[in-house]
C-alpha cells in the first residue's frame, strides 16, 4: 500500500512513519512510504490513484495542507486524506474537503492505530478489487468501480478511462484485462476489444452504447439485443439488492 506523508518537519514524518511501520508489522501489511516536505512538492508529482492514503499536515510553510487538499481534490475526489495538526481550529474545513480523519500532533500510538483500523475496515472490499498498472514511471492503483471503459489501442496496449475523466495508455492485452476483471460482474464486453462498466451506461441507441462521460461505442451487431438485455438485468439486480439492503436496515431500527 502506497502512503504519502506530507509534513515540513522531517522528525514529524519520521515519528509518524515509525508508528505506521509498527502497525504494518502487527497486522502483516506492506506499506511503501513517500515523504514530502511541502504541499507544493506533493502536487508537483501527484496523479490520482498513486497513493491509497495521504497524511497531510495542515500548518506548513508556503501552501497549507488545506490548500493542498483543495487543489488535489480537483483531480482526485476519492483518495483518503488524514489531516495532521496541532490545533482543532480547522476541523470543520478539513471535513468539508471530505477528509477521512483528523489527528492531533504528535500522533499518539493508540489514536493512530484506531484510525488505521477504521480506514482498513472501510477499504477491505476496495483493496480486493484494485487494478495495478504503470504508465511511464508512475504506478497506479485504480479501484474497479472507478474504471469506466477499456478499449484496445494497439498490440498489447489498452486505453483505460476512469470516472474522473483521466485516460491511461497501459501495456496490457485485452484478454489479460478481461481475466483480471472477470470476477466483477459490472464489466460488459460490448464489442471486440471494448469493455465498459455498466454502472456508467446511460442507454443503448441504434447499435451504440452511450456512457455518462459522453463516450460512445458501437455494439457487436449480432449481439446488440443480448448485450442490452445483460445491462438491463444488471440494473434490475442492482436495484433489487439495494431494496433488500434498505429493508434490512429498516428492520433493525
Amino acid at each position: 500500500m502506497n502512503i504519502a506523508i506530507v509534513d515540513d518537519f522531517a522528525e514529524e514524518r519520521t515519528a509518524l512513519k515509525t508508528l505506521l511501520i509498527e502497525y504494518a508489522a502487527l497486522n502483516a501489511l506492506d506499506f511503501s512510504f513517500y515523504e514530502f516536505s511541502t504541499g507544493e512538492a506533493l502536487l508537483s508529482k501527484y496523479a490520482p490513484f498513486t497513493y491509497m492514503l495521504i497524511f497531510l499536515d495542515i500548518y506548513m510553510d508556503g501552501m497549507t495542507g488545506l490548500e493542498a487538499a483543495e487543489e488535489l481534490r480537483k483531480t482526485d475526489p476519492d483518495t483518503p486524506i488524514i489531516f495532521l495538526t496541532t490545533s482543532k481550529e480547522h476541523m470543520g474545513s478539513a471535513f468539508s474537503i471530505h477528509a477521512f480523519d483528523y489527528i492531533e500532533k504528535p500522533a499518539e500510538r493508540e489514536r493512530l492505530f484506531k484510525c488505521m483500523d477504521d480506514f482498513l475496515k472501510t477499504k477491505t472490499v476496495l483493496y480486493s478489487q484494485i487494478l495495478h498498472f504503470s504508465q511511464g514511471r508512475t504506478e497506479y492503483h485504480l479501484p474497479f468501480p472507478d474504471i469506466v471503459s477499456i478499449n484496445t489501442a494497439e498490440t498489447n496496449y489498452l486505453n483505460l478511462t476512469d470516472r474522473s475523466g483521466n485516460t491511461f495508455h497501459i501495456r496490457m492485452t485485452f484478454s489479460g484485462i478481461c481475466q483480471t476483471l472477470e470476477t466483477d460482474n459490472r464489466f460488459l464486453s460490448i464489442n471486440r476489444g471494448i469493455l465498459v462498466n455498466m454502472d456508467y451506461i446511460i442507454r443503448f441507441e441504434s447499435g451504440t452504447c452511450i456512457l455518462k462521460n459522453g463516450q460512445e461505442y458501437s455494439v457487436y451487431t449480432k449481439k446488440t439485443k443480448e448485450t442490452e438485455q445483460k445491462w438491463q438485468n444488471y440494473i434490475f439486480n442492482r436495484i433489487r439488492k439495494s431494496q433488500k439492503e434498505r429493508g434490512r436496515i429498516h428492520a433493525h431500527k
